[in-house]
């Protein structure tokens, strides 16, 4: 759960590329539909103040986190004097041995040494005023007693207790500042949400491998219209594309699924390969989206509406999925070296992201008349093959693209745009089955893991990480309605509650470990007053309570 940060860093830069691209996916992809759907002006407002409070409840993680590190760091220091105490009287030493009494003492600064070298980029007034008191009386009774690994001597060691140096989990944050009953509610919340990310993964790839397969559509069939799914998959065939989706789903999870019984992981290499695959993508989307404005005759362009209020509960749902990040944040950030200004990087990339989101989203509603709840699938040259607003990809790509080239650029980009969900989701869909295994081991086993049978140990948790989201996959191939519902509940209790409650207990926690306020929070957030933590709790309640009723009132 705990790693030392040492031993794989990257700088300021690297690390704000993978916030991007890791909070860059899937749900980017359904904000067109959602934006469609709500109206445009109530889709800018929403977005960009979801973008500020999930920035504002990102900065309440990262400063869990820092506290998270000082209070570790102090209760093992505490520990380690101890024993070191402990192992002198049993020796029979006596107190007044010098060697004996300046033991500790030296394994204390041999341990500041370390952190000297290691931490060059810091602060070095620091270290030089640890060092040049090696022989002060403070220092030495410090050790014996077993006080603190981290010698107080003056304000600006402050700085030093909460830095972020090993890599603390979400789930351990929550086992360190929540009572058991709030611990086990933090795994049930991100178990759901973890849930409703594999069945949103797997519809995405079954209706994109699909529609890239099927290629029979309707003659009394409207060209903006999304096709039925008892519609013959192919001319002359009795396989719907119910069926086919279905079919297409099951060979995607039993494939690719069954990676989640082994441990991998997504390597640089695999990380640079689907970042490029993603931007050319996103970037040629927006790039059709904006030169089919320029050449489509209005009457085949989008008349989105400005304000719809039926639509805010998806795209309350989309908006909060496509800024979810915060349950891998440990993991990406604690890495960084150095990490001076993080808080105005992470502000840099939200503000790029929320700008991205808008491009794509605006563009899309008015480029297109009809837009897919996959906004991938609207780019499908043999979606509507007759009619005035058939093969939309060739019609786009006649513009850029000399005429005897058309047919080859187009088969590429409808193979690449399609299929372009199941290139990037097929390497993250392993790797969330795995986190969604462990995190249901962690939920229910009591016991040391080796102490249960095999089936257990490697079948048990494997499967019920895969079968749950496949079944809801099959029921629903909704894109839109499991982003809404999984972003609405579950992500709304990863996104907003948790952090709020995190950096309310870190903080109590932090004085309770330091009572003397020997200890100041540098990765505090700027958000520090307690009034708004208490604001995202209530926008966490409100939204959900909102969303809920539309839901209901529109059941009825």
């Amino acid at each position: 759960m705990a790693r030392d940060s040492d031993s794989s860093t990257y700088p300021p830069s690297i690390g704000l590329i993978y916030v991007f691209n890791l909070i860059v996916g899937t749900g980017a992809l359904t904000l067109p539909a959602a934006f469609a759907n709500a109206g445009w002006i109530i889709s800018l407002c929403v977005i960009l103040a979801l973008s500020a409070i999930s920035y504002m409840t990102l900065t309440f993680v990262v400063e869990s986190m820092a506290a998270a590190n000082a209070i570790v760091r102090n209760k093992r220091a505490k520990l380690l004097s101890k024993k070191e105490s402990m192992e002198r009287l049993n020796s029979g030493q006596d107190d007044s041995d010098s060697s004996a009494s300046s033991s500790p003492t030296k394994s204390l600064l041999e341990r500041v040494k370390v952190r000297k070298k290691r931490s060059s980029h810091r602060n070095p007034s620091i270290y030089t005023a640890i060092m040049q008191s090696e022989d002060d009386d403070h220092l030495q009774s410090s050790a014996i007693n077993g006080t603190s690994d981290m010698v107080l001597l003056s304000p600006q060691n402050y700085l030093e207790e909460c830095d972020i140096q090993e890599t603390i989990e979400m789930g351990k944050l929550a086992s360190m500042f929540f009572n058991s009953a709030g611990s086990v509610l933090f795994f049930v919340c991100i178990t759901i949400y973890l849930y409703g990310d594999l069945a949103i993964y797997g519809a995405a790839v079954g209706k994109s491998l699909r529609d890239t397969a099927c290629t029979y559509f309707p003659i009394d069939v409207p060209c903006n219209e999304t096709l039925n799914g008892t519609v013959a998959c192919w001319e002359g065939y009795d396989l719907s594309r119910d069926n086919a989706y279905r079919l297409f789903l099951s060979i995607f999870v039993t494939v690719i699924g069954a990676f989640g019984f082994f441990n991998v992981q997504k390597t640089l290499f695999l990380q640079i390969l689907t970042g490029i695959v993603r931007w050319t993508a996103f970037i040629a989307m927006i790039v059709l989206a904006c030169i089919r404005l320029l050449s489509s005759p209005k009457e085949d362009q989008g008349h989105p509406s400005v304000a719809n209020v039926n639509g805010l509960p998806n795209l309350f749902g989309a908006c909060v999925y496509s800024f979810m990040c915060h349950h891998s944040l440990p993991s990406l950030l604690t890495p960084i070296s150095p990490k001076r200004g993080l808080y105005k990087l992470l502000a840099l990339d939200y503000i790029l992201i929320a700008g991205f989101y808008l491009l794509l989203g605006l563009t899309g509603i008015f480029a297109f008349p009809h837009l897919e709840d996959l906004y991938t699938l609207n780019f499908v040259p043999n979606r509507c093959p007759h009619g005035p607003s058939g093969n939309l990809t060739a019609t786009v790509l006649a513009v850029v693209v000399p005429e005897e080239a058309v047919s080859m650029a187009q088969q590429i980009m409808f193979y690449f745009l399609t299929l372009f969900p199941v290139f990037t989701l097929s390497t993250s869909f392993p790797i969330i089955t795995i986190t969604l295994r462990n995190n249901l081991k962690q939920l229910f086993l009591r016991k040391d893991e080796a102490d249960h049978c095999f089936f257990v140990r490697r079948l048990l948790f494997p499967l019920l990480a895969l079968i749950p989201p496949t079944v809801l996959a099959i029921v629903t191939s909704d894109i839109s309605f499991l982003v809404g519902i999984t972003g609405s509940y579950a992500g709304a209790g990863v996104q907003y509650v948790i952090p709020a409650l995190l950096a309310f207990y870190a903080r109590r926690e932090l004085k309770k470990e330091f009572p003397q306020d020997q200890v100041r929070n540098v990765f505090a957030s700027p958000f520090k007053h307690v009034c708004f933590i208490l604001f995202v709790l209530l926008w966490a309640g409100a939204s959900i309570g909102f969303v809920t009723y539309n839901h209901v009132m529109a059941d009825k």
